[in-house]
């Protein structure tokens, strides 16, 4: 239940008032006055303690992933109180038409946003929900524009912004909608940790999401895949660090791109803890690289900068393959 500020204050006010008294009741001695008069001592004693523990609530809230007030009314808003901020939710949710949006529920909150999962009845699917905070607004903005420019090329395994609107109550924040929304109970985030079966199928689109990204000019860091354990299916989803790069590609865009492609071909490589349970490293490699080779000859449009095949090439799973180390040397100028 949300308190209001007027009845906190009230509280805090009445709360101080009896600590005041109660410290000095504690300070005076007893024996000095009455049965009924120690009595009322020890019930002040009493008060004294109960307001302490009210106000250590008001200034000293617990910690809690949300806080949710909910009247039954379904035009008063859900109310959550987020370690990182406030959030105010209707139900349903109406401001991405077509989709009618009920029952959020809290998938995670961080320094960028607070993402909810709402259920849309007309499709029968998932929508996820981002809200920035203030401080995080343009990039929750750049986050969609840039989805949308990787939906414009037709990139593989990302997901999609399906809108943008301002945050109702305060419009220095933002709201974006996305999908496809991903059951974490069966996501990893390393290729190593999927059934060995589907381990290559994992790799295969791990790579033509990568040469996707690069095709449309786009890379980003802190990469966060979403892979099903149990057949493979990658989503890459949080790319709120991404960028467009400039044309040609600055020395920042640059380092961009080869933090991006070291952290996919990391993305390939077993860890030491589940090298036992996976496809041995070579073998991944192998595919990775043959993958790779298949999909930069696909390529249609603008060739990719010889300063990006320059940083594929420096990542030696993506030149395990003879034919691809060859095809890559031969778009890089001696």
């Amino acid at each position: 239940m949300v308190i209001r500020v007027p009845r906190a204050i009230a509280t805090l006010f009445i709360g101080a008032v009896l600590l005041v008294v109660g410290v000095g009741s504690f300070h005076f001695p007893s024996k000095y006055v009455s049965l009924s008069q120690q009595v009322m001592l020890k019930n002040t004693r009493g008060l004294t303690f109960g307001a302490f523990l009210s106000c250590a609530t008001l200034l000293c809230p617990h910690p809690t992933t949300a806080v949710e007030s909910q009247t039954g009314n379904p035009q008063q808003p859900l109310v959550l109180q987020l370690p990182n901020g406030q959030v105010e939710l209707k139900d349903p949710l109406t401001f991405f038409p077509p989709y009618q949006l009920k029952n959020p529920i809290l998938l995670g909150s961080g320094g960028g946003g607070a993402v909810f999962s709402y259920h849309d009845d007309a499709q029968n699917n998932n929508i996820a929900v981002k809200i920035s905070w203030f401080r995080s607004a343009s990039s929750v903005e750049r986050e969609c524009e840039v989805l949308l420019t990787l939906e414009s090329g037709n990139t593989r395994n990302v997901e999609k912004c399906i809108g943008k609107v301002q945050y109702p109550p305060d419009d220095r924040r933002v709201m974006i909608a996305l999908e496809p929304v991903v059951d974490n109970a069966s996501a990893v985030s390393n290729i190593a940790n999927v059934d060995r079966e589907y381990q290559a199928y994992a790799v295969q689109s791990t790579m033509r999401t990568m040469v996707d990204m690069l095709a449309a000019n786009v890379a980003t860091t802190d990469v966060q895949p979403l892979i099903n354990k149990t057949n493979g299916d990658v989503l890459f989803i949080d790319l709120t660090e991404a960028q467009v790069m400039s044309k040609p590609p600055s020395f920042l865009d640059l380092a961009l791109a080869s933090s991006f492609c070291n952290e996919m071909a990391a993305l390939i490589a077993p860890s030491e803890d589940v090298v036992s349970s996976s496809s041995s490293l070579a073998t991944l490699s192998k595919i990775a690289s043959t993958t790779l080779l298949d999909e930069l000859k696909k390529l249609r449009g603008p060739d990719l900068p010889e300063e990006i095949y320059g940083i594929l090439q420096s990542q030696d799973i993506f030149i395990s393959n003879p034919d691809t180390a060859a095809y890559i040397e031969s778009k890089i100028s001696p």
